[in-house]
């Protein structure tokens, strides 16, 4: 069902910030109880104003980049060692206007090899797109940060799971925030489910929890560059026990650490849910809102809408006898994790749990078997818009080509279908996106010399 035509068959479900509008008839209908209170509503009328006039306040070609960023269709930016060097001394500059009295020149006293590390440096200009005087900023709010949470004494070291206590590793445990693989840009989904949150753990477990996470994350290149995708999934018996209750600290802890957000979203079956968000919508910066999605319904439709921004469904793993949330994953990551911090195995903690993942090709999905021919019901798909916009392709500009592909692929992820080849190993894996448009445009070749 096309996304068009769900919206007109449930009037109940709809996105904030998609392009999506409601049609007159629809706002006619009489409202329903939703229990809100008038401060609530309020509140949420707020929210929705925040999201719109992020939009609002960016240029049209701003927008049209940051809906690029959204859906994960824009290139690797490139990193030119002179530019990356220049950077650097940039950096080095604002840090001397800046540093006086704080706790960063506390750390660079305690340790300048630590503090002044080109890698470390590089991570918080990637952080912040290369913008030298916020990522000086972002350095001095993440030691303060991280001198709060740990001490005088972990100031000037990588944090591991043995510098966290019993109650941090119980909250680590619980899964309520985890790394859960990564979206077909390759971009790493930070998966957050606040239904697991424990009682018994203090606010001080998580944001220590969650530190140690984001870094963690931080430790592959390839999520410095393309960045992450935090999605809080409160749909069902995920939805929060405890109202809004530490989602600001949680949020700060996100915004310090420098990890470039992609997008951000919220799945929810509830309208009050998206009320425990509104600090998070405040922290975050203009462009950042612009890039937040609200997405409500049930499971299945909540899945189905991420589907169309990338995001495979295999982010959730639901157990399908109990319909519960499984943490096999989580905890998997967790033991390679204690593995590769005490030298037993070489395994990455980011890669790990998706290398372990089984993906079960369905009949939408297009399917690449090593040059054999597949008539699975997705590969007709694939071949009859290939051959409808053949034509189109073959005169078109270099960017109207960028086009069509984009066209192709958002419409086999509008029907729920992926792009998978088949290992010698027998496994199934997700071309990455680059792949993914290499493999279209050499259809549209052999389509070519076919019609030759």
């Amino acid at each position: 069902m096309s996304s068009f035509r769900q919206s007109f068959d449930n009037p109940t479900c709809f996105c904030i910030g998609n392009e999506r509008t409601v049609s007159p008839d629809r706002q006619k209908l009489p409202q329903v109880d939703d229990g809100l209170t008038t401060e609530d509503r309020q509140k949420t009328k707020e929210i929705d104003d925040l999201l719109s006039l992020a939009l609002k306040g960016l240029s049209f070609k701003e927008r049209q980049e940051q809906q690029d960023i959204l859906h994960g269709v824009t290139g690797t930016f490139a990193e030119e060692a002179t530019f990356i060097e220049a950077s650097l001394q940039e950096l080095e500059s604002h840090l001397g206007q800046i540093k006086k009295g704080s706790v960063y020149e506390m750390a660079e006293n305690m340790d300048p090899d630590y503090v002044t590390a080109r890698a470390f440096r590089v991570m918080f200009l990637r952080g912040a797109r290369y913008n030298s005087k916020a990522a000086a900023n972002q350095m001095l709010k993440f030691f303060e940060m991280k001198h709060q949470l740990f001490g005088r004494g972990k100031l000037v070291k990588d944090i591991t799971l043995d510098d966290l206590d019993e109650g941090d590793i119980a909250c680590l445990k619980t899964g309520w925030v985890q790394l859960a693989g990564k979206d077909r840009s390759g971009r790493q989904i930070i998966l957050n489910l606040p239904g697991l949150r424990d009682d018994n753990m203090t606010l001080q477990n998580e944001l220590r929890m969650r530190y140690t996470i984001l870094m963690s994350a931080l430790e592959s290149e390839e999520t410095q560059i393309k960045g992450i995708v935090p999605i809080s999934y409160a749909v069902g018996d995920q939805k929060s026990r405890f109202g809004g209750s530490g989602y600001y600290e949680n949020a700060k802890i996100a915004f310090t650490i420098p990890n470039h957000m992609a997008a951000l979203h919220l799945c929810t079956d509830e309208i009050s849910e998206h009320l425990c968000h509104h600090c998070i919508i405040k922290l975050a910066p203009m462009k950042i809102r612009a890039r937040y999605r609200i997405h409500y319904g049930s499971q299945t439709e909540c899945l189905y809408r991420m589907s169309s921004y990338g995001i495979p469904n295999s982010f959730l793993q639901v157990d399908p006898n109990t319909n519960t949330i499984n943490r096999e994953r989580h905890l998997r990551w967790v033991e390679s994790r204690y593995n590769k911090e005490r030298g037993d195995c070489l395994l990455s903690p980011v890669v790990a749990p998706v290398q372990v993942d089984l993906i079960s090709p369905t009949e939408d999905d297009v399917l690449f078997m090593g040059g054999i021919k597949c008539r699975n019901l997705g590969n007709q798909r694939f071949r009859v818009l290939v051959n409808g916009m053949s034509q189109g392709y073959q005169t078109g500009s270099r960017g109207s080509r960028r086009t069509i592909v984009d066209c192709i692929i958002h419409s086999i992820n509008e029907s729920g279908g992926r792009f998978l080849k088949q290992h010698p190993d027998g496994l199934w894996r997700e071309l990455p996106e680059d792949l993914t448009r290499n493999t279209i445009t050499q259809a549209f070749r052999n389509t070519y010399r076919r019609q030759k």
